[in-house]
C-alpha cells in the first residue's frame, strides 16, 4: 500500500509535520520537500468535491496573495459559499508562500482534472512550488535514495525501490524545491501526478513565483 506522509518523513531531504511552521524548513540547505499535513479546513470537504465534479477546468492568475484566491475562483460555476471558502484558503496559502519567497505577488493555477495524467516521474525546473490537492488523489513523490535520475523516462528503470513511492494526503500543503533554486540543480524533488477520471476527479492548487508563465 502506498504510504502517505503524516509525521516526519523518513526521507533525509524532506520534512513533514502537522503545523505550518514546517514549511519554512524548505529554505534550509539539503531540504527539498516540506509538507504540512493539516486536517481538512472547516467546511471545505463538500465545497471542493463539488468544484472538482465540474472538471475539466483550469484557472490561472497572478496577484497579490490576499487577492489570488478570489481571482482564481471568480468565474467558477455558481456556488458562492464554496467559492468564498476556497478563495479564503487559497489566500492563506498564498500569503505563506509569498513570505517564503519574499515577493508581493504569487502566480496560481487552480485545476480540476478528470483524465489520466502523465505518469512519468520528473523534477521541475522551478525555484519553489507549492502544491495542495483539494479533492482526489494527492501528488506522488519519491525519496532521493529510491530513484535513479539518469534513467528518467522509464519509471520501472528509474525507481530503485517501487515500494518507496509516497502520496501526499488530501489538503496537505507541500513546498517542492526545483532545479532552479540556487544550489539545487539536479536535486529537484522527484514526483508525478496520479491518474484522475470522471468518477475520481482531482482539484489541484499550484503556486509559483511571479512571472512564471
Amino acid at each position: 500500500m502506498m504510504r502517505e506522509a503524516t509525521t516526519l518523513s523518513p526521507a533525509a531531504h524532506a520534512r513533514a509535520a502537522r503545523h505550518a511552521g514546517v514549511l519554512r524548513t524548505i529554505l534550509h540547505p539539503g531540504i527539498t520537500l516540506a509538507i504540512w499535513t493539516r486536517p481538512p479546513p472547516p467546511r471545505l470537504l463538500d465545497a471542493t468535491e463539488g468544484l472538482a465534479a465540474r472538471a475539466p477546468f483550469c484557472r490561472v492568475a497572478e496577484e497579490r496573495p490576499d487577492r489570488l484566491g478570489a481571482a482564481l475562483v471568480a468565474d467558477l460555476p455558481p456556488d458562492p459559499c464554496a467559492r468564498t471558502r476556497l478563495a479564503t484558503d487559497i489566500a492563506r496559502l498564498a500569503r505563506l508562500f509569498a513570505a517564503l519567497l519574499g515577493t508581493t505577488a504569487v502566480r496560481g493555477r487552480l485545476e480540476a482534472i478528470d483524465s489520466p495524467a502523465c505518469r512519468l516521474f520528473h523534477a521541475d525546473h522551478v525555484g519553489l512550488r507549492l502544491l495542495c490537492t483539494y479533492a482526489g488523489a494527492g501528488t506522488e513523490w519519491v525519496p532521493d535514495a529510491a530513484v535513479d535520475r539518469a534513467r528518467f523516462g522509464d519509471n520501472r528503470a528509474a525507481l530503485r525501490d517501487p515500494a518507496a513511492v509516497r502520496r501526499l494526503p488530501r489538503f496537505a500543503v507541500a513546498i517542492l524545491k526545483g532545479h532552479a533554486w540556487p544550489g539545487n540543480a539536479g536535486r529537484g524533488v522527484v514526483h508525478r501526478s496520479p491518474d484522475a477520471s470522471p468518477d475520481r476527479p482531482r482539484l489541484l492548487l499550484c503556486l509559483d513565483e511571479p512571472g512564471r508563465f
